[in-house]
């Protein structure tokens, strides 16, 4: 049973979690209009190799790592060989990325007009292999690394809305994106060291570097498929399309999963800890938790679709003259909500948190063939029908990860059932 301390504590945190969603809902409007479509397509399409890269630096361990760390926060010499392990490995995967970003920024002649803004995002991915947001959702320490980022957020993202004034201020818009994390990453460590979460660093292996990989590889490759559906999808239209296109497309996915991840993401972050421990201590009361969090996600989500969708043709007028004509592609997009949160619930808080390492498996099978689905849809649809087939594939591939972990949830749950 939850306790009233409990409930008040979790909603506290969503709404701390809320504000780092809530942010871009203000500011990524206003820079869709200053930038224009072009300019936006941009940062765009750069963010989304960005986003491709922190994922690989990211390898899982946000929650891999972050079940770890849960487990283990009362033994400080494990945590201290845990997060050593963690943060070396990261270090490893920071290099190979950096080698990814030179190939797309001046190997590959389509993509050189995007290569300035992408050595400018890229400090984004040098400030994520430090963020440590693994450690502090592993000892419970969450709300203040929420703290830190509406700090962040605070302090830097008005600049936005000083010094980006014109299109070609799309440079700055970047370089002020990437402070936001610089900022929340230094913050991060400067808590690391004074409250000594962490008190020693532990020399570590290889084989202790190669076991936090292996036990983060199947979420890993389960990210690899969704980024087929999220960031990939953007990079290629990048080569079909001009960056108009891209930018009218981003503006829509932006908004639509801006308001998405404001409900399911703080559900998610705050309750992963939380589950995990309690799989082991009441897998039966944990159940129930997620079960119920499943639906009130579901219910919020529906709510959301159904405001986006009648309202997208006042969304598009807000927007300005660059984005007339997208009134269709909000409207596909705004029946997409429904299927990340519920699916997210059931599989992040179900298979991940409640199971074992077969349904972690489980987990990376039902991506892998989501990313089946989106490899065929972009191949038959995005040639053809641009940012209108990229929004009909993200629907039909975030289907088939909803119907996929809601049904292996199912089957989980009937499982411990039986036991």
């Amino acid at each position: 049973m939850i306790h009233k301390k409990e409930i008040w504590d979790t909603f506290y945190l969503i709404a701390l979690q809320g504000f780092t969603y809530l942010a871009p809902l203000i500011v990524f409007p206003y820079l869709m209009i200053t930038l224009g479509a072009e300019k936006f397509g941009y940062i765009g399409f750069s963010l989304a190799i960005t986003q491709y890269l922190m994922l690989i630096v990211n390898f899982g361990f946000h929650l891999s790592a972050t079940k770890r760390v849960a487990l283990c926060k009362n033994n400080q010499t494990e945590l201290n060989k845990v997060f050593s392990a963690t943060l070396l490995a990261k270090l490893g995967l920071l290099g190979i990325c950096f080698l990814i970003l030179l190939i797309f920024a001046f190997a590959i002649p389509r993509f050189s007009i995007y290569s300035k803004t992408l050595l400018v995002l890229f400090s984004m991915v040098v400030a994520d292999t430090f963020s440590f947001v693994w450690l502090f959702q592993g000892i419970g320490k969450i709300k203040v690394i929420s703290i830190i980022n509406i700090i962040s957020k605070l302090l830097i993202l008005p600049l936005t809305f000083i010094f980006v004034n014109k299109p070609d201020d799309y440079l700055i818009a970047a370089f002020i994106q990437s402070m936001v994390y610089l900022f929340s990453s230094a913050m991060a460590f400067y808590l690391i060291i004074r409250n000594k979460y962490i008190t020693n660093w532990i020399k570590t292996t290889k084989e202790k570097i190669l076991l936090e990989l292996k036990l983060s590889y199947p979420i890993f490759l389960a990210s690899i498929a969704t980024s087929l559906y999220t960031a990939m999808f953007v990079i290629i239209l990048g080569y079909f399309s001009s960056p108009s296109e891209v930018g009218k497309y981003s503006a829509a996915d932006r908004i639509m999963r801006a308001i998405a991840y404001l409900v399911f993401v703080p559900i998610s972050q705050s309750f992963y800890p939380k589950i995990s421990a309690m799989s082991i201590e009441s897998k039966k009361e944990a159940k129930a938790i997620v079960v119920r969090l499943a639906v009130f996600v579901g219910l919020v989500m529906i709510l959301v679709s159904i405001t986006m969708f009648f309202f997208s043709k006042y969304l598009v007028s807000f927007l300005g003259k660059d984005y007339q004509g997208t009134t269709e592609l909000f409207k596909i997009m705004a029946l997409i909500p429904f299927f990340i949160g519920v699916g997210g619930v059931c599989g992040q808080l179900g298979l991940l948190a409640m199971g074992d390492e077969r349904d972690k498996k489980i987990y990376q099978r039902v991506y892998f063939a989501a990313g089946g689905v989106a490899i065929i849809s972009i191949v038959l649809l995005i040639p053809q029908y641009h940012s209108i087939g990229v929004a009909i594939a993200i629907f039909l591939t975030e289907l088939v990860v909803f119907v996929g972990m809601a049904w292996r949830f199912k089957r989980l749950v009937n499982r411990d059932i039986i036991k």
